[in-house]
Order: C-alpha cells, then sequence, then structure tokens
C-alpha cells in the first residue's frame, strides 16, 4: 500500500478524478491507491457537494437530470445549500402578483416556481422563505422567518402547489397560530426571464483543483503525485482554513483560448453535453477543466497550475471528454469517457485571467 497524498494512512481507495456525482462514465480513468477512504470520502468529499450542489455546475445537474450513485444524498439546491455553499437563488418578476418570486429547475429542465413564503414590507422591500418539502416542525418555519428580519406592516403570500396544502395548512398553522388561508389558492405561474445568485467558498475552487491534480496523476503515470513539487497544490487542495483571492488565484486562473474546439477539428455541441479535462505539460505542470460544456452554457475553462516542470526537455499533453448519453443512462453509465486528440502548441497561450476578480 502507498501512502496517501493528503495524510499518513495508507490509501487504498479508488478515487475519480471527475466527481461521481456528475455520473458514472465508462472508461473514465481513475485514480487508485493514492488517497486514503476517509480523505476520499470526507475531506475530498466536501469540495465535491459545494461544487455539484452550489455552483453552476448544480444548475445543469438538474438541467440534465444527472443523477449521482443511488447511494448519495439527495439534495434539492435551490432550498439547501452544502458544505458551506450557499443554496441557489433564482429569481425572476411574477407579471400578475407584482413582486419577484423564485423559481426553481426540476430535474429534466422544467422551471416552476418554488414552494415559498414571499413577503414585501411596506417600503417594498422583499424578502423570500423557500419551505423545503421535509419541513415540518413549526418551530423551525417560526425561526426561519423570524430570521428575515421582516419589518411590519408587510403583505405575506405563499406560493405552492394544490396538492402541497394538507401538510402546509397545518404546519403554518401551528407555527402562526393567527394565520388564516385565504381561498384564492396558490399563487401566480407567470414570470419572465430569471437571475440566478451563487454564493460559493473556496472548497469550490479547491475541487476544480482536486479534478485537475488527479487526473493529471491518472495521465502521468511517472508522478506519484507524492513528489515535493506537488506540496503546494496539495495543501491548497485539502486546506480548510479559507485561503482568500490571492491564494485562489495563484493556482487557479481561467483560460482564455479555447479548449475543445481545435481537439475536436471544430466541432461543436449540437444536443449533447459533457465535461472535458485535459492535462499537460510545459514549462508547468498544468490541468485544464471545462464542466458541462453544452449549446445552453459558454462554460469557463479553468487552468489549474500544479508545479514548475522540473525537466523541461519534457512537453506533451492529454485529453479526456466526458460524454453524456443523449439517450439517458445505459445500466449504472451515464455516458463514456473518450481520449481526445490534443496537440501541443509551440505558441505559448494567452495569459490566463484570475479565477477571481474583485466587482
Amino acid at each position: 500500500m502507498s501512502t496517501c497524498l493528503y495524510c499518513t494512512n495508507e490509501a487504498h481507495s479508488v478515487e475519480h478524478p471527475l466527481p461521481a456525482a456528475f455520473g458514472e462514465f465508462q472508461d473514465a480513468p481513475l485514480l487508485e491507491d493514492r488517497v486514503c477512504t476517509p480523505c476520499n470520502n470526507k475531506r475530498l468529499g466536501l469540495l465535491d457537494q459545494q461544487l455539484s450542489r452550489c455552483g453552476p455546475e448544480s444548475v445543469f445537474r438538474r438541467f440534465f437530470d444527472v443523477q449521482g450513485r443511488p447511494t448519495h444524498e439527495k439534495v434539492n439546491p435551490h432550498y439547501r445549500g452544502s458544505a458551506g455553499g450557499h443554496r441557489l437563488e433564482m429569481k425572476s418578476y411574477d407579471t400578475e402578483m407584482g413582486v419577484e418570486v423564485e423559481l426553481e429547475i426540476l430535474p429534466g429542465g422544467e422551471v416552476r416556481q418554488s414552494r415559498q413564503l414571499v413577503v414585501v414590507e411596506s417600503s417594498g422591500k422583499t424578502h423570500h422563505l423557500p419551505i423545503p418539502p421535509n419541513l415540518r416542525d413549526p418551530e423551525k418555519l417560526r425561526a426561519a422567518y423570524s430570521e428575515l428580519g421582516v419589518m411590519q406592516p408587510a403583505d405575506i403570500r405563499l406560493i405552492y402547489d394544490p396538492e402541497e396544502l394538507v401538510w402546509l395548512e397545518p404546519l403554518f398553522k401551528a407555527a402562526f397560530p393567527s394565520m388564516s388561508f385565504g381561498d384564492t389558492g396558490p399563487g401566480a405561474r407567470n414570470y419572465q426571464g430569471a437571475i440566478v445568485k451563487l454564493q460559493l467558498t473556496d472548497r469550490y475552487f479547491r475541487a476544480i483543483a482536486k479534478i485537475g491534480f488527479h487526473y493529471f496523476l491518472t495521465q502521468f503515470l511517472g508522478f506519484t503525485g507524492s513528489e515535493p513539487c506537488f506540496s503546494a497544490i496539495r495543501d491548497f487542495i485539502i486546506t480548510d482554513d479559507g485561503g482568500g483571492l490571492d491564494h485562489i488565484n495563484e493556482f487557479i486562473g481561467e483560460r482564455q483560448n479555447p479548449l475543445l474546439g481545435p481537439m475536436m477539428c471544430g466541432a461543436r455541441p449540437d444536443g449533447w453535453a459533457g465535461h472535458v479535462v485535459c492535462s499537460e505539460i510545459r514549462d508547468e505542470l498544468l490541468a485544464h477543466v471545462q464542466l458541462f460544456v453544452c449549446e445552453q452554457y459558454r462554460a469557463p475553462v479553468y487552468t489549474v497550475r500544479l508545479a514548475a516542470n522540473q525537466n523541461s526537455t519534457i512537453v506533451c499533453a492529454t485529453g479526456h471528454i466526458y460524454k453524456y448519453f443523449e439517450e439517458g443512462l445505459r445500466g449504472k453509465f451515464s455516458g463514456e469517457a473518450r481520449v481526445l486528440g490534443v496537440s501541443h502548441a509551440a505558441v505559448e497561450p494567452s495569459p490566463l485571467k484570475p479565477a477571481i476578480r474583485e466587482p
């Protein structure tokens, strides 16, 4: 047994460089016996949770109905954040109600108004309180409402589907005994456009770095990942100290040049979706990560700086595309991983943009 890259335990697990939350892919490269089970499932698992449930990727997981393993906890990111990341806020203006409302994406891409309280103060300030389907405790509902800090008087509206009234009415009457339900029924369902608000922590970008680092190790077998040159990237990935903008930008930048087009002879997504992960040896040891490449989304390409190249005579590159099956699951597989025909450009790439930029 080898020693874990991130602690002193024996490494005895199989790690998916592309998190299993994005589905399992046939022929995908795996990192074996480099990470111990506790680090894999817990410390690194927190990074995967925030990436898949709180970032832009969570929107597309819902849109394309991408499922993780059956043993994974099912979380609706519109109602709950994960691993320290905030829940998704997707808002639009309801033209009939005359207020801003929250929306949610259902698995498969349909959009509806979330189950929610919409509270409008006399000043016009609007609060939204999503009601998750597992909320059955009146005290928790009262506490969540108090946290809004509503200034009275206020107009309060509850948006729900008709079949949900059977559990919503007793819940609200227990939480607010003086409350009465009107006879107008569910809220309107008329809205135009939407704005999604994402709030992430450094765990999101450390997850990107982990994907790039682990993929690199599956491609260049002359490296174990335990070399001293990788000590900084290992510390960045595993250290949960909050970091900072400069610390994140030290390891991750946004690539300005297209990643996928040259490798596929200019082909573009025409109804399919997938992920692209590449590794490269230049003056630096690099990895490139582009998640949810599709027609609907111009996905950013993140470049991970892994280490300096201590053998400058070696120049090479590898890549895989993780492409979803257009017809859906085939057994346990969501898609297949294909090797990309990559080439190393003689010209220097454009400088990277910082992954995080000051507003």
